[in-house]
């Protein structure tokens, strides 16, 4: 461990240089990997663009016959328009650079949150935003692959919520803002700055999302925009409220069926748990039979519950590394939360990974950090390359990743509370 955390200067500068160095070929490897690839979420996210672009219906997919990109609201057209201007390959790049480039700018905003929170720990920020990185790994990859945007949208989020704790709060509500006009499923995230009182930052959060949501009515129309906006609106609160999201006659057009049990959020688990046998077309783990409604109910019930203990906690938060603790505890309430949540929406606990790495530094506490090799192993390592593709659709049913969502945002709020000795004071 002496090569990972020297003590001699010297020796820190070297590890260091060697770590930019690895840092900017995984980079490099990013971008290169993402060109080529074919298909992904890229490629509809460019006919999205380019349907709204055309002043047509940007969910409505004449190829497939149905509606597609149901979770995004109609304001993720100002990132899909312009992609559609570019060949896909250019698009590809360019949308990998911009990961990249999130990864950086990630690592310089938690630098800080090192400096001011986890003083002990800071000399060491780069192997720990490492193993963040490593934590994450199986996440990044999954979103990075196919141009997903969770890294980017997660990214904004971290850089409105590290400015609305500097002081900064109009401009972190504003960048908040942008990410949940993109994407809104980190939502919560406005409920801890309430809890927290930063009211500049969440009337900041209301106005700047109101002006990203309506902005792209100024090209397709505002009476059009309107309707299209009210339809999501309505579909998407339709998809929430269902039961049974494996019913293809329940689901609204264009959201997910759930099927292979890929869905990692609150409601798919429980669903999974307490649902009749062959209910979920995927392994069956039940452990009773209960009804759609009572599963719902349940899983409703447990959200709720858990939505309330992260408020309490947030509001009761005594320190600035309890406050960013309780804060980064909100992604994972995010991730059980949402309606729809795959494996590659977790690439936003990334600020989550490097706090508790921070935590583990800081204390120094063997058990925090056993629990994060738990994390990857069960979360990174048993992937489908290495355990198969029986394996994986079964751990996928045991809702593995729903679980540890559930443990990092126990261990978030835990950590969160005042103790002696408490590392932001040192």
């Amino acid at each position: 461990m002496g090569v990972l955390f020297p003590t001699g200067g010297a020796a820190l500068v070297r590890r260091d240089r060697w770590l930019l160095l690895l840092f900017a070929a995984a980079l490099v490897a990013l971008v290169v990997r993402a060109a080529r690839k074919e298909g992904g979420a890229l490629v509809r996210n460019q006919a999205f663009g380019a349907r709204f672009l055309a002043g047509e219906d940007p969910y409505a997919d004449p190829a497939l016959g149905h509606r597609v990109q149901g979770p995004y609201p109609p304001s993720f057209a100002l990132v899909a328009a312009p992609l559609s201007l570019l060949p896909t390959t250019a698009a590809r790049v360019v949308w990998a650079s911009a990961q990249a480039l999130a990864l950086v700018l990630s690592w310089l905003v938690l630098r800080g949150w090192a400096r001011r929170y986890w003083p002990r720990a800071a000399p060491h920020a780069p192997v720990l935003f490492a193993a963040a990185i490593l934590l994450a790994s199986r996440y990044l990859l999954r979103d990075a692959a196919g141009g997903g945007g969770n890294l980017l949208f997660g990214t904004l989020a971290l850089v409105g919520l590290d400015l609305a704790l500097r002081g900064r709060e109009v401009e972190g509500g504003g960048a908040l803002a942008l990410s949940l006009a993109l994407k809104p499923n980190l939502a919560p995230l406005l409920l801890f700055l309430a809890c927290r009182r930063r009211w500049k930052a969440v009337a900041g959060c209301i106005l700047a999302g109101a002006v990203f949501f309506l902005s792209p009515a100024c090209a397709y129309g505002w009476g059009r925009y309107i309707d299209l906006s009210a339809r999501w609106t309505r579909d998407v609160a339709r998809f929430a409220a269902l039961d049974d999201p494996a019913r293809a006659d329940l689901v609204p057009d264009g959201l997910p069926v759930e099927e292979h049990a890929m869905n990692q959020d609150l409601r798919a688990a429980v669903r999974r748990f307490l649902g009749p046998p062959g209910a979920t077309g995927a392994p069956d783990v039940h452990v009773l039979s209960a009804s759609p409604e009572v599963a719902g109910a349940v899983a409703r019930v447990l959200g709720v519950l858990l939505a309330a203990v992260a408020c309490a906690c947030a509001a009761r938060a005594g320190t600035p590394r309890g406050e960013a603790l309780s804060g980064l505890a909100f992604l994972p309430l995010a991730m059980l939360v949402s309606p729809v949540s795959w494996k590659a929406h977790h690439a936003a606990l990334l600020p989550l990974f490097f706090a508790l790495a921070c935590e583990a530094r800081a204390r120094p506490a063997r058990l925090l950090s056993a629990f994060l090799v738990l994390v990857w192993l069960a979360c990174d390592l048993l992937s489908e390359e290495i355990v198969g593709e029986r394996a994986k659709e079964v751990l996928q049913s045991l809702s593995i990743v729903t679980l540890f969502d559930l443990l990092l945002l126990a261990l978030a709020l835990g950590l969160a509370r005042p103790a002696r000795g408490d590392p932001s004071a040192a």
